[in-house]
């Protein structure tokens, strides 16, 4: 057995397992980080950085990450104080590489990336909701961000 045929397996099992084991509340908050952790390494936050500090709005901002290619599986749209985002098809890389299918318990990860990216771009705590998602069965993932009245 390859060692990503492995780590696929094992990671699968954990997730299952999370599942399995934890409840609601303790699955979103080790999952949520594990999605900040995801956009801090593979370095989303420093993109994310990067867009703010060369715009002057946060449509400017949003502009750049639209794009920014291979930044997100979908554009986003601000209306007011949120800003939403629908995704044809799962934006977790570790689903690009195979090693995990899209779940409940891993749509719970991109949340905590989608809050990470838009805490850096509003400078403070965010809001944000996992509206539709193609791990819990629907036909997109749909995320909306409600970002707070201080900041850009």
């Amino acid at each position: 057995m390859k060692d990503t045929e492995l780590f696929a397996r094992w990671a699968r099992t954990l997730l299952d397992q999370i599942d399995r084991f934890m409840d609601q509340e303790r699955k979103k908050q080790m999952l949520e980080e594990c999605g900040r952790a995801c956009a801090l390494n593979f370095g989303s936050l420093e993109v994310a950085r990067e867009a703010k500090e060369a715009s002057r709005s946060i449509d400017e901002v949003l502009d750049r990450l639209n794009r920014h290619e291979g930044f997100w599986c979908g554009p986003w749209v601000r209306d007011g104080k949120q800003v939403t985002s629908v995704c044809d098809e799962c934006g977790c890389p570790l689903v690009h590489a195979g090693f995990l299918q899209p779940t409940p318990v891993s749509c719970m990860c991109s949340l905590g990336w989608v809050k990470a990216v838009f805490e850096i771009i509003a400078g403070a705590p965010v809001q944000a909701k996992l509206e539709q998602a193609i791990g819990r069965g629907d036909p997109v993932c749909e995320f909306t961000v409600y970002l707070p009245s201080s900041g850009m």
